[in-house]
């Protein structure tokens, strides 16, 4: 796919129609890439048929309700986009799959198993016989029950747990009704992490209650530049696919601003699982 751009911000998609048919991986990090999936679609139409597309990432994925009357509701209008193109869609692990699958005719989703057995299996080092010494959690209730059903999907025969959340009069706040962890391992499981900021204040308070070492997986990692104050900074290690972004980094205060992701350092503990290669 070429992307064609005039002076005026408009622009067209042209194909190699000689280009080999089947499934096209697309990754939507803006609303222009949004819309040049649409001229990829209508140009594929034109010339190969009906493609097949994988979207690793989701575009608006968490809008998945209207907050407020006067606001608009990002999910619906995503989907009702692609819905209204002649494709089919895969999409990998959104925030809400049941809303995505009720809101489109044309989608087969993908959930987080193969990531989370790839964690488990080949880089923490975890042993199949040894499910004892590791426990699997949700960062709050809502969670829990995708959880359990991934569990189901590994196969995973050890604990799982769930943090939970509760309203008070300062605003949210995280916790935890275990005191003592016995030392186990703990991997956190989630979808989508901006910055961190649920997944840092559960790493403190699971520091407290006698905890081994703590992983954090997340499918999507939403912003590449993870900030001064980096989520890998409070695990031991941090895992996430590739379904945004090859690479993160996090700003140094000491540098000039570079668009080379070069000139910034990479955090050390972040492992990026490659699912998707284009």
């Amino acid at each position: 796919m070429k992307i064609n751009k005039y002076p005026d911000g408009t622009s067209y998609v042209s194909l190699d129609v000689q280009g080999r048919e089947g499934n096209t991986i697309f990754k939507i990090n803006s609303y222009e890439d949004l819309w040049h999936l649409g001229q990829f679609v209508e140009a594929y139409n034109f010339n190969l048929g009906k493609p097949l597309i994988t979207i690793p990432n989701l575009i608006d994925a968490q809008a998945d309700k209207r907050f407020k009357e006067n606001q608009s509701s990002g999910l619906k209008l995503v989907c009702r986009f692609l819905n209204n193109m002649n494709a089919n869609f895969i999409i990998f692990h959104p925030h809400n799959a049941e809303v995505v699958e009720a809101l489109m005719d044309n989608v087969d989703i993908i959930d987080n198993s193969e990531f989370i057995n790839t964690v488990l299996f080949h880089h923490t080092g975890l042993d199949l016989d040894s499910f004892e010494d590791t426990i699997l959690m949700s960062s709050d209730a809502g969670g829990f029950k995708p959880l359990m059903k991934l569990c189901d999907n590994i196969g995973w025969k050890g604990e799982t747990y769930s943090a939970s959340k509760a309203r008070t009069e300062d605003g949210m706040k995280q916790l935890i009704d275990r005191a003592d962890f016995e030392g186990k391992d703990i991997l956190i499981v989630d979808d989508i992490s901006v910055y961190g900021g649920t997944f840092k204040g559960l790493s403190k308070l699971l520091k407290e209650r006698n905890c081994g070492k703590l992983y954090l997986a997340v499918s999507h990692m939403t912003v590449q530049n993870l900030g001064e104050d980096p989520v890998t900074n409070y695990f031991d290690k941090v895992f996430v696919t590739n379904s945004k972004f090859d690479e993160y980094y996090f700003e140094n205060k000491d540098s000039t601003w570079e668009t080379n992701l070069s000139k910034y350092p990479k955090p050390t503990n972040l492992e990026i699982i490659k699912l998707f290669n284009i």
